[in-house]
């Protein structure tokens, strides 16, 4: 297995990127409202295969990204990983058609805190002094969800089992990170267009095949699938050069904006409640901001002595 840099700051990048983009995933997708969660889903596997498979043969990088489909012993890891975050995808369009927001809310609420457990427990990971106390803020945080949420369903087993997995799976069968989401796409892409054609009209209109929407509809779709490609693969990417305790205390990036692009920009108001969970889940991404800002200044002068 890869070994990991704490001080990866190509990989900080990389994983602050995905977390910010995914968090203005709700703004975007407000532009495409009478259509289904289902739709958007299969939209976005369908047109993030199609910009990949285009970018990387004007790129003559398509062979290459798609060897490991020719190894037969790689197949069990790419159908695990492609069932995985199928799952994962689809459990973010499900939950909230079905009255089930808060549950995937305290979902990607605990998920980061069990990834900074498996790191410490099964990968050996250390923290530092600050890392631990963002943690344990941020766990006062998660309590109060949890509080209010009335305990677990399946939907926050789900996502806290599933994401995980996921990511030490991507761990351990080192793939390029574009090879990676390309494949799981491809292979997601037959349900996908089936998908498409049983479930994606507008207004109940049916489909004569995947495109059969208006210009605008498809330019729409087209950016769907960057805002959803983008930070994926960044995503991929920092799993693959932070350990995984820091990979998911900076995870907490995603529902911290959230929370403030749904106050901002959706106008949704904020019950007492939500500023006991989210309050201090902003107060912990602010020190470990402070931590990363110390360490670099700490690298810093050791490199200049």
């Amino acid at each position: 297995m890869k070994t990991h840099n704490t001080h990866d700051y190509k990989g900080l990048g990389f994983g602050i990127s995905a977390f910010t983009l995914f968090a203005f995933m709700p703004l975007y997708v407000q532009l495409l409202a009478p259509l289904s969660g289902y739709t958007l889903l299969n939209q976005r596997i369908l047109w993030s295969t199609l910009i990949l498979i285009v970018g990387l043969s004007l790129w003559g990088k398509l062979k290459f990204y798609l060897r490991p489909m020719l190894n037969l012993k790689a197949w069990p890891g790419l159908l695990a990983g492609s069932v995985l975050v199928g799952l994962q995808w689809g459990i973010f369009v499900w939950a909230p058609l079905n009255q089930k927001t808060l549950d995937l809310s305290l979902g990607y609420f605990l998920m980061p805190l069990v990834m900074v457990f498996i790191g410490k427990v099964f990968l050996g990971e250390k923290l530092r002094p600050l890392q631990w106390l963002a943690i344990i803020i941020a766990g006062f945080g998660v309590f109060m969800a949890f509080w209010h949420a009335d305990g677990l369903s399946w939907v926050v087993v789900l996502i806290v089992i599933g994401y995980p997995l996921y990511l030490i799976l991507r761990r351990i069968q080192v793939l390029p990170t574009v090879s990676a989401f390309l494949i799981e796409n491809l292979i997601l892409l037959p349900f996908a267009i089936l998908g498409i054609l049983l479930f994606g009209g507008i207004e109940g209109q049916a489909l004569s095949h995947p495109f059969d929407y208006s210009f605008s509809w498809l330019g729409l779709f087209l950016g769907l699938a960057i805002l959803g490609s983008v930070p994926m693969l960044c995503f991929i990417a920092a799993n693959q050069r932070l350990p995984m305790s820091t990979l998911g205390l900076i995870s907490y990036l995603e529902p911290a904006l959230i929370f403030v692009v749904a106050y901002l920009f959706l106008g949704e108001s904020v019950p007492p409640n939500e500023i006991m969970t989210y309050g201090p889940i902003i107060i912990g991404l602010g020190i470990l901001a402070v931590d990363g800002v110390r360490l670099g200044i700490k690298r810093h002068r050791i490199n200049l002595n």
